[in-house]
């Protein structure tokens, strides 16, 4: 007599995964408080086992290890035992998921995590066999070392997960938000050129992934670029996938991936959110193509959503399994008999044929449909018409499919989920629009229907997830809603209802999208950082609240968040919501830029908000054949950045700004097309829809996607205001009236020609320089490719909001002109596009400059943008003297140039006159290093002759204010070289001119000199403490690196199976070594150190952490904290080598200049001299110090707090650096 085995707690739970797992003789727990008390008061760990429906291995190891009664009495032994579906928690799936990478190096399901009892992981990894194997611990020995562990070092333990469970919640951090622009997307396509499989499609190795974010990435940049390759790398992805066995070519629908590089073998579970993704990609390469097979794949798939995975309430259910009769994929493979049993032999022919379909089996002795042969290849084979082969392979399906429903079906997962749904409905209602099927906008709005009705909380929020139970697993039946909704149940689900309400007009589905837009602001968003939580306030506290930003198996719901808001705005006619959505993206701006292929939905969204969407308002009554003939024109055309809203007659809709006096045109159906609110001549036949949508748009598309700039500009009062607040400090020395501007500035300015964003080094010392009072900042566009202006945007955008400065107290100046990186790359775009570019000089592959006024005003707004600001306080023409090489080095005549030149200056100023009248810049001037030149140089710029241009260009009221020039203790043209035509006759010096104008004058490189056959560090080093000896440092590295390569290196390779080749060995010491020889200054080491030495070392250490995990990292971390060690030593050594050889250079400047210098100027460094003295030249307002290190701004200070001395002013010059031998 048999009877029912014992159920356990799971029984009680409504998902199948769970329910599966009841009667196991584990003692298994729901996540929740018996189970997280019970390990509180029984002080043992939690054991906690993750896994979903239809994971294959999940069912292995529940078959191998939980139902076996041994190795569960381990469990419930010395464990609380919890069982969580993936699918239901997603929040701690990723917790624990980034815990089990963390310690094993990777991860997947079913994956075993064992807690301390207040939630910390400490040891983790996926399947474990039921027995020991070669190189591999068995569960049951698992479970006993852990216990042993937890027995005898309990507070090892518990320290080791605390510091675990911090890095996650660093992982969980993002970093300070960025600019995000049109480069990031260039850079995700070729990143996925890089992994491309031109052979089969899709991207990396086996196995092989559905990348639908990726291939509708690459689509809508093949459609805004026309590059082919992107194109290619897409279309040939989905021709390879809608031709292999990762299709169900019976049934329809696509499996989770492929196991194989040729899309044949499949993982067979079916998911609801693959099939989802994936109708969106194929529809949206329909638009782009025509290809009908595209359209084929998307119905067959959305026909097989609804048949098999839609509710009868309306929801749709979440997989198929993989498994039926516990064999993975027996319920989706054939044999030519099985083939021929249900059509015959001559019809079984041509479907095997067709399906590659034979008798030696293309998987394990069976066959997977799957099509290699296009129709024409396979009936010429078979001596028969692709029509008639094309009739036989419909009808034959039919049969295929209806037999195959008698066999045992895979275990149906009929949770559902919000999330999931949301990205359905989407997909169905693209289905209905695109290829026009009504059944499949009902099959939505059912869908939808029953989530706002059954699934909705009293308070109008979400649950995450209900299933329909008749056999009353929780004691009733009916639907049994619970869990709390995340972020991506809001965002998937308002996002399908915005879709919903974009097609079928209905004003209650624009509310709802609404109201769950309004929830995720109020209960997800990070009001500091941008990036959304994907938990809600209100939550479950666990051990971190995670945030994420790339994708995974679904879009990233961050993304899908932004594009949904991003979308919304312009329905309400809100554009702060758009700054919401763009905060969400940048706060991810950093890591995007590394790995911008893993962020495509958030590319995808960055792609809607740089570009201003088509707006389109179509009005007509659905049920007429004009109506209907506007509808299938505009369901050709692929608009992905699109905004769309339907009125039928005779029914009430939304007053809202989009649909105002939006009628029919003499009682016709019409469509608007519209951009920002202004729209066109309203459209009522179809071909001229045609013409309309296939004619290039002309719209402004935004370069890229930045934080809210912040309104103002410097101000005579702010900036006094702030002089004041610092004069003691200064000691009345501090600040100078910078020309005729009325501006204070101080006398020492913020140099940013090396700062960059990705140092916190350098934004450490910006932070440090403007609270010292610093109030003149000077960046460049081409100042590392715009991360200097975007490291000093950040920095003021942070001290405006803590309310440290105020905009008005900041003189805040860039420059122009000089084309390198990014900036290049426009022009050349430009020029590409037929658009030409006055006075363009392409001095050299990476080296362009300009004097074009509409080139100008982009790289304005660029300037402000990465700035952050609305108003620029000075904008410089750099470098112009390029111009002028370029002209001699193309044989032009040098007056002729010249002619050219200033004729050229006044059409440019006269630009910046107009950007100074739109309120974009306060004045204007250039930065030049040929002022100091003699008049009849070639390249000399005559600083008279561009005031004429000044003149000419605004008259005498123009705002050319300042200049800039080198000036330091070796180069002093700017004093002592008459330079400038008077107008009289003479000739004064650039100073002597610039202060009888009244010109602010910025002197540039105080520290820098550029001697005629080196350059010199004007600076004074720290003084030399006690550091290692470099051949004794050098020698205990070479022993350690030698052990590494002979004795370490092929222990490590037959643990890790990592391959080790010259290149990577580690082999610094004789490259130290030579080096010491080599070094010039403590300038020159810091930056081989921080830019080659250091990135260069540390990627190496950080690959072979990556590589070496497990039983190899027993060996690999103890020798690497030696390694380190003896790095340390070296790098020490090296810098005192360094700090030595500048002792003694700065040294013999010192000596160079003691007899003629005043008895205060004996007394400070270096440094501080070569600052005091650029500073008591008469006519320079200010000097730009490079702030890249705490001590510039000390050196600032210091020599702010000091009064001009006129005898200093003698120096510059006084000495002939090369006659030093420096």
């Amino acid at each position: 007599m048999s009877s029912e085995p014992k159920r356990n707690r799971l029984a009680g739970e409504t998902s199948p995964y769970l329910l599966q797992h009841a009667s196991n003789p584990v003692d298994w727990f729901p996540w929740g408080p018996e189970a997280l008390n019970r390990a509180e008061e029984l002080d043992r760990p939690i054991l906690l086992s993750i896994g979903y429906a239809a994971c294959h291995w999940c069912h292995v190891m529940e078959r191998e290890s939980f139902e076996n009664d041994e190795i569960a009495a381990l469990m419930n032994q010395h464990f609380v035992c919890i069982k969580v579906d993936r699918e239901e928690r997603p929040d701690l799936d990723e917790i624990y998921m980034a815990a089990t990478v963390a310690i094993s190096g990777s991860g997947g399901w079913p994956m075993t995590v064992f807690l301390t009892p207040d939630q910390r992981p400490f040891f983790a990894g996926t399947y474990f066999p039921p027995a020991d194997m070669p190189g591999r611990a068995g569960f049951p020995q698992i479970l006993k070392r852990v216990s042993q562990l937890w027995a005898d070092e309990a507070d090892k333990v518990r320290s080791q997960s605390a510091e675990l469970s911090a890095h996650i919640i660093g992982q969980s951090t993002p970093p300070r938000p960025r600019v995000v622009n049109d480069s990031a997307l260039t850079q995700a396509v070729q990143q996925l050129a890089s992994s491309y499989d031109s052979q089969f499609g899709g991207f990396g190795p086996a196995p092989k992934f559905p990348a639908a974010a990726s291939i509708r990435l690459l689509l809508r940049h093949s459609l805004r670029t026309g590059d082919e390759m992107a194109r290619e790398m897409a279309c040939s992805t989905l021709n390879a996938m809608q031709d292999g066995g990762i299709y169900d070519h019976i049934g329809g629908g696509f499996a989770r991936y492929a196991t194989d590089r040729h899309w044949l073998v499949p993982h067979f579970e079916k998911m609801l959110y693959d099939n989802a993704q994936l109708v969106s990609a194929y529809l949206e390469a329909y638009q782009l193509t025509a290809n009908e097979n595209y359209a084929r794949v998307a119905r067959e798939c959305l026909d097989y959503v609804i048949r098999d995975m839609q509710s009868e309430q309306g929801g749709y259910y979440s997989a198929t399994d993989a498994d039926s009769e516990g064999v993975e994929g027996k319920f989706f493979v054939w044999t030519p008999a099985q083939i021929q049993d249900v059509l015959g032999e001559s019809e079984a022919k041509r479907l095997c044929a067709y399906y590659d379909i034979t008798d030696r089996g293309n998987w394990e002795g069976t066959n997977i449909p799957n099509t290699p042969r296009s129709y024409v290849e396979v009936a010429a084979s078979l001596d028969i018409e692709p029509a008639g082969l094309a009739d036989s392979v419909r009808e034959g399906k039919k049969l295929l499919f209806t037999a195959r429903k008698a066999r045992p079906a895979p275990l149906l997962d009929d949770k559902i989920l919000v999330s999931w749904n949301g990205l359905m409905i989407s997909a169905m209602v693209a289905g209905a629009r695109v290829l026009g099927t009504t059944a499949y906008l009902e099959s939505a709005q059912k869908a939808a229907s029953f989530i706002l009705t059954r699934m909705r909380k009293p308070d109008g929020g979400l649950y995450r997830t209900t299933r329909h139970t008749d056999k009353g697993d929780k004691g009733d039946k009916g639907d049994n809603a619970h869990l709390d909704a995340y972020l991506e149940d809001y965002a998937f689900l308002a996002d399908g209802l915005l879709d919903l309400y974009e097609l079928s007009g209905t004003p209650a589905s624009l509310d709802n999208a609404t109201e769950m837009t309004e929830r995720m602001l109020r209960d997800f968003a990070d009001k500091d950082g941008g990036a959304f939580y994907q938990t809600a306030t209100t939550h479950e506290t666990l051990i971190v609240r995670r945030r994420e930003g790339s994708d995974g198996a679904i879009p990233n719901a961050n993304a899908i968040a932004a594009r949904c808001i991003a979308r919304l705005s312009y329905h309400l006619d809100k554009p702060e919501l758009r700054t919401i959505a763009a905060q969400a993206i940048r706060a991810y701006g950093r890591v995007i830029e590394t790995a911008p292929r893993a962020f495509a939905s958030s590319l995808i969204s960055l792609d809607f908000l740089l570009e201003s969407p088509t707006e389109i308002v179509f009005v007509g009554n659905p049920d007429k054949a004009d109506t209907r003939a506007l509808a299938r024109e505009l369901s050709r055309h692929y608009l992905p950045n699109r905004v769309e809203a339907r009125i039928s007659t005779g029914e009430e809709y939304p007053r809202l700004p989009l649909l105002e006096s939006k009628t029919l045109v003499d009682g016709r159906a019409a469509i608007y097309l519209c951009h920002d609110f202004r729209c066109e001549k309203p459209i009522t036949d179809p071909m001229d829809l045609r013409a309309a949508l296939e004619s290039p748009i002309d719209r402004q598309r935004a370069a890229a996607l930045r934080a809210t700039a912040v309104s103002g500009r410097a101000t005579a009062v702010g900036t006094l205001r702030l002089s004041l607040r610092h004069e003691k400090s200064y000691q009345g020395h501090g600040y100078a009236v910078l020309g005729t501007t009325e501006l204070q500035v101080s006398r020492v300015g913020i140099g940013s020609h090396r700062l960059h964003d990705g140092s916190s080094d350098h934004r450490q010392t910006v932070d440090l320089a403007l609270r010292a009072g610093l109030n003149l900042l000077d960046t460049a566009a081409n100042y590392t490719d715009g991360h200097s202006e975007t490291l000093l945007g950040e920095a003021l955008a942070e001290s405006f909001a803590n309310q440290q400065l105020k905009r008005d107290e900041l003189v805040i100046i860039s420059k122009f002109g000089t084309l390198q990186g990014s900036g290049q790359k426009r022009a050349r775009d430009r020029l590409g596009k037929g658009r030409e570019l006055s006075a363009l000089s392409q001095r050299t592959e990476q080296l362009w400059h300009h004097l074009d006024p509409v080139l100008m005003s982009a790289e304005l707004t660029e300037s402000l943008g990465r700035l952050n600001l609305e108003t620029l306080d000075g904008f410089l023409l750099q470098d112009p003297e390029l111009y002028l090489l370029d002209a001699i080095d193309n044989g032009r005549d040098p007056e002729a140039a010249k002619t050219a030149f200033y004729k050229q200056l006044v059409r440019l100023f006269g630009a910046l006159e107009r950007e100074v009248a739109q309120g974009r810049i306060g004045f204007y001037g250039v930065a030049s290093e040929a002022w100091v030149r003699p008049p009849s140089d070639a390249i000399a710029i005559d600083l008279g002759r561009v005031m004429e241009a000044a003149v000419a260009a605004g008259g005498e009221s123009h705002h050319f204010a300042v200049i800039e020039v080198p000036l330091n203790l070796f180069e002093a043209g700017a004093v002592n070289e008459p330079s400038v035509d008077s107008g009289d006759g003479n000739l004064q010096t650039t100073l002597e001119f610039a202060f009888q104008k009244q010109l602010g004058v910025l002197s540039t490189r105080p520290l820098d000199a550029a001697l005629q056959h080196s350059r010199v560090r004007l600076v004074q080093p720290a003084a030399s403490s006690h550091a290692p000896e470099l051949l004794a440092s050098c020698q205990v590295l070479e022993k350690l690196e030698a052990q590494f390569e002979e004795k370490l290196s092929p222990q490590l390779t037959a643990l890790s199976g990592f391959e080790f080749d010259p290149e990577t060995l580690l082999r610094y010491a004789p490259e130290f070594a030579q080096l010491g020889d080599e070094l010039e200054s403590l300038e020159h080491w810091e930056e081989l150190q921080g830019e080659i030495l250091a990135p260069r070392v540390l990627a190496q250490l950080q690959r072979f952490d990556r590589e070496f995990r497990g039983p190899a990292s027993q060996i690999w971390e103890p020798w690497r904290q030696k390694y380190v060690g003896a790095l340390d030593a070296c790098l020490t050594a090296l810098a005192a080598v360094a700090t030595r050889i500048s002792e003694q250079r700065s040294q013999k400047i010192v000596d160079a200049f003691a007899r003629t210098l005043p008895d205060d100027g004996r007394r400070v460094s270096l440094t501080e001299l070569a600052i005091w003295s650029a500073l008591s030249c008469e006519g320079v307002t200010a000097t730009l110090l490079g702030m890249r290190r705490s001590r510039h701004v000390s050196a600032a200070m210091q020599t702010l707090s000091r009064e001009t001395n006129e005898s200093l002013s003698d120096l510059p010059g006084s000495v002939d650096g090369d006659k030093l031998g420096l």
